[in-house]
């Protein structure tokens, strides 16, 4: 009876033993969370929208979870600390040391800063907190830039002076480099004096799609005022959204050089001497036509020239 009753009552004291122990190494304290990692990642560019993927990695460092692990994750504002948008998604039981992670989506406006907060709760209780911070997102190009438009090249040419005036055409090689059609798009050219950033002039031309591979020359005017320096903005729109920019400059003053290591000389630039010769067909679609300007009289004399002495000397051999 005596060896049955130990048999009966050693398991039991073995796990008294053993929850003291659990106990005092803290297994039986409560929980707590820590956030290791957030990771995040642009799901989808809209023109005014981003969707960002937001996965937050979890660990419990001690205790025993208490339920279920929940994951709020929130969006401020930088610059006014305002709550711009939240989601909140089950991360699960983390038991003991146990690890987890979620992925959400949060959508943001395409425009400014903001610090992401992710909160972790069991059972209603705050348990950790982890957060990163994401800056300037209307630098994030929109997806319909898949559609693979590219500036490969900017001619600015001088069409014509007229007293404190200059006109200045834009000529834009927009390349397709995907394989289908590019779509109708829109493009609108600025002319920002350089300095004091002020705008002078700004055009818009609308361009048919491109096919494959194909490259179209867009031509756009500006009047603006001679004697300055302007930086030529390029934006390219489609279906309301801005897809693409491209800049430029142009300078009828430019630069200083020193005299003496005293004074400031301005350059100054006879814009009229400038003015391009007629070779290039108007419009938002001109193409460039090909000439040499000021070698067209003197080739053709040489031409002239070389045929009347081959004449000469076939003549003399017979």
């Amino acid at each position: 009876m005596a060896n049955q009753h130990f048999t009966t009552v050693l398991p039991v004291l073995l796990l008294v033993c053993l929850a003291g122990l659990a106990f005092g190494a803290g297994c039986l304290k409560e929980s707590s969370v820590a956030v290791t990692d957030i990771t995040v990642g642009a799901d989808k560019v809209t023109g005014a929208e981003v969707i960002l993927n937001v996965t937050t990695e979890l660990q419990n460092v001690r205790g025993i979870s208490a339920g279920i692990s929940r994951v709020h994750l929130r969006a401020y504002d930088t610059a006014s600390g305002l709550v711009v948008a939240e989601q909140a998604s089950d991360a699960g039981f983390l038991g003991v040391g146990g690890t987890g992670t979620v992925t959400q989506l949060i959508t943001l406006p395409r425009t400014g800063s903001y610090r992401l907060v992710s909160t972790v709760f069991e059972n209603g209780q705050r348990k950790g907190q982890g957060e990163k911070t994401v800056y300037s997102l209307e630098r994030l190009v929109p997806d319909v830039q898949e559609i693979g438009l590219s500036i490969t090249d900017t001619d600015f040419l001088v069409k014509k002076v007229a007293g404190d005036r200059a006109t200045i055409q834009a000529d834009i090689y927009f390349t397709n480099d995907n394989r289908v059609p590019s779509g109708a798009f829109d493009v609108e050219v600025k002319a920002k004096e350089e300095d004091a950033r002020l705008l002078a002039d700004k055009q818009r031309a609308h361009i048919e799609s491109i096919q494959p591979d194909a490259t179209r020359v867009s031509s756009v005017s500006l009047s603006v005022p001679d004697q300055y320096n302007y930086l030529v903005e390029i934006i390219v729109w489609k279906n309301e959204t801005i897809v693409k920019r491209g800049e430029g400059v142009v300078r009828l003053r430019p630069g200083t050089i020193m005299k003496d290591d005293t004074q400031l000389m301005t350059k100054k630039i006879e814009t009229s001497k400038f003015v391009s010769e007629e070779g290039y067909r108007a419009g938002p679609y001109a193409i460039p036509t090909t000439r040499s300007p000021g070698f067209g009289a003197p080739l053709a004399l040489v031409a002239l020239g070389g045929l009347a002495a081959l004449v000469c000397i076939r003549r003399r051999k017979q």
